[in-house]
């Protein structure tokens, strides 16, 4: 089991997967929150390795993880375009209705954050790697 993180300077997805690439859990919650959940997610699914977006909110988070007694192995990958894929997963999985359905799909703006569909991504891309 892994729990991938993208992680934000306000919120931040996060995003439990086994290791076949099915999602058990995903969530967006207020960055001031990400370390309280942590030990739950570890207890909950037996987390032995956490995925973090590669970037300077990514690095303070890496900070305030050492500072824990959690045993867990942290490992970078690259945020790269994350962000636009999560919003087309966002569409494909919540079919856009009425109006919104002629829009073209890199025009639209999700009503809710899709961090944890980022989050999701990250998860991907290191079991892929």
């Amino acid at each position: 089991m892994i729990l991938a993180i993208d992680p934000g300077k306000d919120k931040c997805g996060l995003a439990v997967l086994d290791r076949q690439g099915s999602v058990l859990e995903k969530k967006v919650l207020p960055r001031e929150h990400v370390l309280n959940a942590l030990p739950y997610f570890v207890a909950k699914y037996g987390i032995t390795s956490v995925v973090v977006g590669r970037s300077a909110s990514g690095k303070e988070l890496e900070r305030e993880i050492a500072k824990t007694d959690l045993r867990i192995s942290l490992v970078f990958v690259s945020e790269k375009y994350s962000t636009l894929e999560a919003r087309k997963r966002y569409w494909k999985e919540n079919k856009p209705k009425g109006l919104m359905r002629l829009i073209p799909t890199s025009l639209r703006v999700p009503p809710e954050p899709v961090d944890d569909y980022a989050a999701v991504i990250l998860g991907e891309r290191f079991l892929a790697g």
